[in-house]
C-alpha cells in the first residue's frame, strides 16, 4: 500500500495513510503488482461500538452518536496508536484506477479483490426485478446480523461493458440503483423544546427527546425545522411522539400519538425575539432569523465555519477551542482568530505547549487557502461551497466582488436574485467589510486561483471523459477555466470540445453523433492553451 486517503469532495481528501495501516484486514501488500486504486468503506464493529461508548461514559467523556460517525472522526485522528486501539474494520467493493481486461464484470471484480486478501462487501448475483425485490425483502431483516451498520442496498449493472454504454447523470451513475430501506421507528417523550441560533441568524428549534435506541444509536434530540412544522404536528410538551432516523442519519419527528397526551399540556410557543441576544426576529418565508451580526450565538459558529475544514481548515480550531477562546476574551469576530495570544492560550485547561504550537502553525497555514474556500468561510446566507466558486472564477480578487453591484451578480450563470441579493448586501455592511480588511492585514491574499490568463477558450464548453494521461480532470478542468473556457456535465450541440482519455464513458459515443463537437485527446487541448507544442 503506497498511501490511503478520505474521499473529501471527490477531487481532494485527507493523507490518513499511517492510519490505515492499524487496521488489521487491510493487507500492506497484495499479489498484484500493477497500479490499482482500491475503494471501499472503514467501519466500527457494533461491538466495538459499543465498548468504547461504554469506556468514554465511564470516564466522562462525550459518547459518539452513532458507529459511523466514530468511524469517520477515528480515521482523522494525529494518533494512529488511538486509532489502532479502536480495532477499526475494512470492507471494499469498488476500483478507481485499473486496467485489467480479464475482469469484465462486477462479481469478477469482488472476486478478484477477495483473492488479494480484502473483505468485500456482502454481494450476490440476480437475474431479474423479482429476484431483486426479494433480495431487498431477504436483507430488509437480514442486515441486524451483519456487524456493521447498513441503511439499504446497491443494485448494480454487473457488466462493466454495459455500465459505461449506460454512463452517468451529472450526479450518479444510471447502471446502480440505491434501495433504502424503511426507516425505523420508535415512540419516546417530548421533554422540552430549545431555540438554536445559527451563524447565519437562522433560529431552529430542536426537541429534547426521553432518550431512546435507535438504528444503532442513542437519540435524545431532533430537529423540528422551523414554527410551521410545531404547528403541523400540533405538537405539545410531555407528548409521545415517532421517531425516525431520516437516511438513518438524522432523527425526525413525523407523528404525536394524541390518545396519550396529558390534559392541559403545554403548547409550544416560537420566540419573537432571539433567544441569545433578545434582538426582534425577522421572519424570510417558513425560517425566523436574528439580523443581530454581533449576536454572541452568531459569533461563535461563525468562527467555528470560519475555521472549519470545507472553508480555512484551521486544525485544531473545532467547538470546545472557539468557545474556550471565547470565554478567556480573546476572540469575539473572525479576525480576532489571528491576534491569539499562545502564551495564553497554552494555560488553558487541557491545553499545552504542543496544542498551542499546533494551532499556531494551522492558523499560519490557514492564510494560504484558496480564495472560494475564504469566500465559503465568510459565511454569506444562500453561498455555500458550490457558490462561492463559481463567485471566485469570475471576479479576480475580493475587491471586484465588493464593487459589484446587483446586476452584476445576477448576470452570473447559477447566481439567481436571492444569492445575488444576500452577495450584494453582504458586501455592504460595515462590520463584514472591516472584518475583510482585518484579514487582509493579517496576510490573507483574497485573489481568485481561477483568474484567466488568456482568453485563448473564451466562451468554449467542454467535457472530459476516460482517464487522462499527465493530469487529472481536475487540473483539466482549471486549466480550462483559467482560460476562459467552461466545464460541462451533458452531451447536447452547445458543447465545442470532449477531451478524451482512456476508457472513457457512453459521452464519447454521443458525441460522435454530433458533427459540431471537436473530439480531442489531452496532448491536443495542451498544445491549444500553449503548454506543449
Amino acid at each position: 500500500m503506497q498511501y490511503a486517503t478520505t474521499r473529501g469532495d471527490g477531487f481532494e481528501g485527507e493523507d490518513v495513510t499511517e492510519n490505515i495501516k492499524t487496521i488489521k484486514s487491510i493487507p500492506s501488500e497484495i499479489s498484484y503488482k500493477k497500479p490499482i486504486e482500491i475503494r471501499g468503506e472503514i467501519y466500527l464493529p457494533k461491538q466495538e461500538f459499543e465498548r468504547i461508548n461504554n469506556e468514554r461514559d465511564e470516564n466522562g467523556e462525550k459518547i459518539f452518536a452513532n458507529p459511523r460517525n466514530a468511524a469517520a472522526g477515528s480515521i482523522k485522528l494525529k494518533d494512529a496508536q488511538i486509532v489502532a486501539s479502536r480495532k477499526l474494520n475494512s470492507i471494499f467493493y469498488s476500483v478507481g484506477l485499473f486496467n485489467d481486461p480479464q475482469i469484465k464484470t462486477q462479481y469478477e471484480l469482488l472476486d478478484f479483490l477477495h483473492k488479494q486478501g480484502l473483505n468485500v462487501v456482502e454481494s450476490g448475483f440476480v437475474t431479474g426485478i423479482v429476484s431483486i425485490a426479494n433480495q431487498c425483502e431477504i436483507w430488509e431483516h437480514s442486515r441486524y446480523n451483519l456487524d456493521y451498520e447498513i441503511d439499504g442496498l446497491v443494485i448494480k449493472v454487473n457488466d462493466f461493458q454495459l455500465q459505461q454504454k449506460l454512463g452517468f447523470t451529472s450526479k450518479s451513475p444510471k447502471w446502480a440503483i440505491a434501495y433504502k430501506f424503511k426507516a425505523e421507528e420508535v415512540e419516546t417523550q417530548l421533554l422540552d423544546v430549545d431555540f438554536q441560533v445559527g451563524r447565519t441568524g437562522a433560529v431552529t428549534p430542536v426537541a429534547r427527546l426521553k432518550p431512546v435506541s435507535i438504528s444503532g444509536s442513542k437519540v435524545s434530540n431532533a430537529t423540528l425545522h422551523n414554527e410551521d412544522e410545531i404547528k403541523r404536528l400540533d405538537l405539545r410538551i410531555s407528548d409521545y411522539v415517532t421517531i425516525i432516523k431520516s437516511g438513518e442519519i438524522i432523527p425526525k419527528i413525523i407523528d404525536v400519538n394524541i390518545k396519550k397526551r396529558e390534559s392541559g399540556s403545554k403548547e409550544i410557543e416560537f420566540p419573537k425575539t432571539c433567544p441569545i441576544c433578545e434582538t426582534l426576529l425577522k421572519r424570510e418565508g417558513v425560517i425566523s432569523y436574528c439580523n443581530n451580526i454581533n449576536c454572541p450565538a452568531q459569533i461563535q459558529r461563525r468562527i467555528q465555519h470560519f475555521a472549519s475544514r470545507e472553508a480555512v481548515d484551521i486544525d485544531g480550531l473545532g467547538e470546545a477551542v472557539v468557545k474556550q477562546l471565547i470565554e478567556h476574551g480573546q476572540i469575539n469576530k473572525v479576525q480576532d482568530i489571528y491576534h491569539i495570544n499562545f502564551d495564553e492560550f497554552q494555560q488553558y485547561e487541557r491545553q499545552g505547549l504542543k496544542s498551542a504550537e499546533n494551532l499556531k502553525n494551522a492558523i499560519e497555514h490557514s492564510k494560504t487557502q484558496k480564495f472560494h474556500k475564504i469566500l465559503f468561510g465568510f459565511g454569506i446566507r444562500y453561498v455555500g461551497a458550490k457558490i462561492s466558486k463559481i463567485l471566485s472564477s469570475h471576479f479576480k480578487s475580493i475587491d471586484e466582488i465588493i464593487n459589484a453591484d446587483y446586476d452584476d451578480l445576477v448576470e452570473i450563470e447559477e447566481i439567481g436574485e436571492k444569492i445575488a441579493q444576500s452577495v450584494y448586501e453582504f458586501f455592504r455592511n460595515e462590520n463584514n467589510l472591516l472584518m475583510i480588511k482585518a484579514l487582509q492585514d493579517a496576510g490573507i491574499q483574497m485573489i481568485s486561483e481561477n483568474i484567466k490568463t488568456e482568453d485563448i477558450l473564451k466562451g468554449a464548453k467542454f467535457i472530459i471523459t476516460g482517464t487522462l494521461e499527465k493530469h487529472s480532470r481536475n487540473e483539466i478542468k482549471e486549466m480550462i477555466e483559467q482560460n476562459g473556457g467552461k466545464v460541462i456535465s451533458a452531451v447536447s450541440k452547445n458543447l465545442n470540445y470532449i477531451i478524451v482519455g482512456d476508457n472513457p464513458g457512453s459521452k464519447l459515443n454521443k458525441a460522435k453523433k454530433i458533427e459540431s463537437i471537436k473530439i480531442i485527446n489531452e496532448s491536443k487541448f495542451l498544445q491549444m492553451i500553449g503548454k506543449i507544442k
